[in-house]
């Protein structure tokens, strides 16, 4: 079975996106915002390791105790349980394999593998609960083979790690009742060299017959096996040229006068504003009088290449079209129902977000923004508003990286939006789900129908 466009969650990055498909929630339930977000009560931003950079301005503790800890033991919300949880109290075993949420029942120990990394976190183990498997790159491995975690293998956090573990567990005989297996190598390429370079691609197609094989013949796997493959979300060109390309936030929040609050510092008393993006899209924090919200929409809303500012006002959502006037505003209610059946009001421009009616139900929906009205506004706390960038461009403060060239995502587009799904292998199959927040859902109703079968 095969569906070409699965619709993310918004914004279309992976923590964000793996919080959502693990725990069928979007981030106004399980509270992972983003790869940065402003924390309010700590007052800092917070980063789950958005390049390099991330280590020299946010610092390695900040960043390895978010990493490592407060992601899946801490943010993650209580409130909602992850799918791990959800299999291990139904009495089915489950594996996580470098995957980023792996929050679960059982605990496990990130062991680190050198001196320099036990002198940054004070300890050489940190406590975390996960699935029964565990395969964190060098951190906690599922097997006791062999594994390539070396500093030169990025600590086993690349495709071969993940495909190993696997083929490991296969030799074994020790797979579980569901593996979640995430091969990371991909993003990197598409990054750098856009969209339209499929040599990441043929490398996982490499990779997943090497998968197959270790079944024995194909046959087999597919007939003893059910397996699921998924790309988080799309990934969208970016012109070459940096000048366009690239919107600028440091210069934006100069020209203004507006100091803005580094990574991996406190925010000062005297800071106006924290940003922190995420690709093509990010969240603007007004933390002073001298940048309140309304002037900082004004702002981002007067640059052409911004294509949507969001933002909450007495219980509705306002989102503005960048380099215009025009504006729709939006909140639970009765007026409309979207494809999914949830319940709408929406006041003002539809075309903002290229709203209309449609099928014989006249539900409302956008072919540009698949799931639009799902925003992320009540994902934490905070006075901010939302930006995203055109097509073709993506956002840039704090050192945060570009792609001239290459390509980027975590925008509402539908070009971030959208991913492909393919799902094979023994018995009968429940229809594939339109939405990434619904993986969940379908991988239990799945594994409910492979234990009658």
């Amino acid at each position: 079975m095969y569906k070409r466009d699965v619709i993310s969650s918004f914004p279309t990055m992976s923590v964000t996106i793996d919080s959502s498909m693990l725990t069928g929630t979007y981030p106004d339930e399980h509270n992972i915002p983003g790869l940065l977000w402003f924390h309010p009560s700590e007052r800092r931003i917070v980063n789950y390791g958005d390049g390099q950079r991330a280590v020299w301005q946010q610092g390695p503790v900040n960043l390895l105790t978010d990493t490592l800890m407060n992601l899946n033991q801490v943010h993650l919300s209580k409130r909602v349980r992850t799918l791990h949880e959800e299999l291990h109290q139904a009495g089915f075993t489950s594996a996580s394999i470098n995957g980023l949420i792996y929050r679960g029942n059982v605990p496990h120990q990130l062991v680190f593998p050198n001196e320099l990394l036990r002198l940054v976190m004070g300890s050489s183990r940190v406590n975390v609960m996960g699935p029964n498997l565990l395969g964190f790159g060098a951190l906690s491995k599922v097997s006791p083979a062999p594994l390539p975690t070396g500093p030169a293998h990025a600590y086993g956090f690349h495709d071969e790690y993940t495909l190993q573990s696997l083929l490991q567990l296969i030799k074994e005989g020790t797979l579980p009742d569901v593996t979640f297996a995430y091969f990371p190598d991909l993003d990197g390429k598409l990054h750098k060299k856009g969209p339209a370079d499929v040599s990441g691609v043929l490398e996982v197609d490499e990779r997943l017959q090497r998968l197959l094989n270790a079944f024995g013949d194909w046959e087999r796997a597919l007939r003893d096996h059910v397996f699921i493959l998924l790309g988080d979300s799309g990934v969208t060109a970016t012109v070459a040229e940096k000048k366009t390309a690239v919107i600028d936030l440091d210069e934006l929040m100069q020209a203004r006068g507006y100091r803005n609050t580094p990574l991996g510092r406190t925010a000062a008393p005297d800071d106006d504003v924290a940003i922190a993006v995420n690709g093509r899209m990010c969240y603007v924090y007004s933390l002073s009088q001298r940048a309140p919200l309304a002037a900082l929409v004004s702002l981002f809303a007067s640059d052409p290449r911004i294509d949507l500012v969001a933002w909450k006002e007495q219980g509705w959502i306002y989102v503005r079209r960048g380099g215009s006037e025009r504006w729709l505003r939006y909140r639970e209610g009765q007026a409309y129902r979207d494809e999914f059946g949830k319940l709408w009001d929406v006041e003002g421009d539809w075309s903002v977000l290229g709203l209309a009616v449609h099928g014989k139900e006249r539900r409302i929906g956008s072919p540009e923004y698949p799931d639009a009205l799902k925003g992320s506004l009540d994902s934490h706390q905070g006075e901010f508003l939302v930006a995203t960038a055109m097509p073709g461009t993506e956002l840039h403060v704090n050192r945060s990286p570009n792609h001239p060239g290459g390509g980027n995502h975590g925008s509402l587009h539908r070009e971030d939006s959208l991913a492909p799904m393919i799902v094979t292998g023994k018995g009968r199959l429940p229809s594939l789900p339109e939405r990434q927040v619904e993986i969940k859902s379908f991988v239990l109703s799945l594994i409910q129908i492979q234990r009658k079968w």
